[in-house]
């Protein structure tokens, strides 16, 4: 029988770990894995292996002794791990608000102390750091579309590959505006819906299809793609009027 992504991680996750260690001594403090593959949302064809590698010492020298260890993992068809110093692990918690505030939602800590838990975030910048993301994720968007809007499949996947980021930045919208977020994402899809009147029926399609429930074909990506675009631009003036 197949392994699944899931289990075939275990083993990777557990080599990279000893790679590190082994490379960076005791200047490493800490490995976490975190977002979807660190919970019960993992998609087998969409979640990315998240890490983030906390270190005592973020030297040009430091990071060469690495860059073995980091090529092996690319060569696993990885993304490279997020490197970060304790230091600025608390330091740089107020421009980084909605990763360390994703970071505590969902992480493991495959070696080392967990420094992430119980970490305080601001949310002074919060704000700000939500629209920033939007926006700039909205303009990627618009040019990703005039390049594929006349191919169904090329917008389909456009908004496949997208969803997950704009379904995080709601749920920061959310905090933003006061509110808690529901953990699941089609729970807090209904909760901003309630909200705003927001027209929400793309995000659950977008979401069937990535779980497997609905075959591609079955949604007319150029009908859909308006109704997903004018969503995501209500948000964000929402979040502007904040």
């Amino acid at each position: 029988m197949t392994k699944s992504k899931r289990e075939q991680m275990e083993p990777r996750l557990q080599q990279l770990v000893e790679r590190l260690k082994q490379a960076a001594g005791i200047n490493l403090h800490a490995v976490i894995l975190y977002g979807s593959a660190a919970s019960s949302e993992f998609n087998e064809n969409f979640s990315d292996l998240n890490l983030l590698c906390l270190l005592h010492d973020l030297s040009a020298s430091a990071m060469l002794v690495l860059s073995d260890t980091v090529e092996w993992w690319k060569k696993q068809k990885q993304s490279v791990p997020l490197l970060l110093s304790v230091d600025e692990l608390t330091h740089a918690a107020d421009v980084f608000a909605i990763e360390l505030l994703e970071m505590r939602r969902h992480h493991r800590v495959l070696y080392g102390e967990d420094l992430i838990a119980d970490l305080h975030v601001p949310l002074h910048l919060h704000r700000i750091q939500v629209e920033h993301e939007l926006r700039t994720k909205l303009i990627l968007l618009r040019q990703s579309y005039l390049t594929s809007s006349k191919r169904k499949e090329e917008v389909l996947k456009l908004m496949l590959e997208s969803v997950s980021s704009f379904l995080t930045l709601f749920r920061h919208s959310l905090i933003a505006m006061g509110g808690e977020p529901e953990s699941s994402k089609r729970a807090m899809l209904q909760q901003l819906q309630r909200k705003m009147n927001l027209d929400t029926r793309p995000f659950f399609e977008l979401l069937t299809i990535r779980e497997g429930g609905l075959k591609p074909d079955a949604l007319d990506a150029q009908t859909v793609f308006p109704t997903y675009l004018k969503a995501i631009e209500q948000v964000i003036a929402a979040v502007d009027r904040l």
